[in-house]
């Protein structure tokens, strides 16, 4: 499974990326699974808040991620 990750704000400070593609063997992936994996690679992320989009939609913890599929990792919005 491949997956386009992307990171805004202060989570691309966090990762010093704004973007980077993944390799996974998991086939069962859920944002859930994927937000854990992430925060044991960049323990950084646990500290913070943030919401994470699939395909440009706000998602769940337990929506399943697909092959080619664009999570985006997205810090608080302000309103106004």
């Amino acid at each position: 499974m491949i997956l386009n990750i992307k990171y805004f704000g202060v989570l691309a400070d966090i990762t010093k990326k704004k973007e980077e593609q993944l390799v996974l063997d998991d086939s069962n992936l859920t944002v859930n699974s994927l937000k854990l994996k992430m925060e044991s690679v960049y323990q950084e992320l646990q500290k913070n808040s943030y919401s994470i989009a699939v395909n440009q939609t706000l998602s769940g913890m337990e929506v399943s991620i697909k092959d080619q599929d664009v999570i985006a990792f997205l810090p608080p919005f302000a309103g106004g």
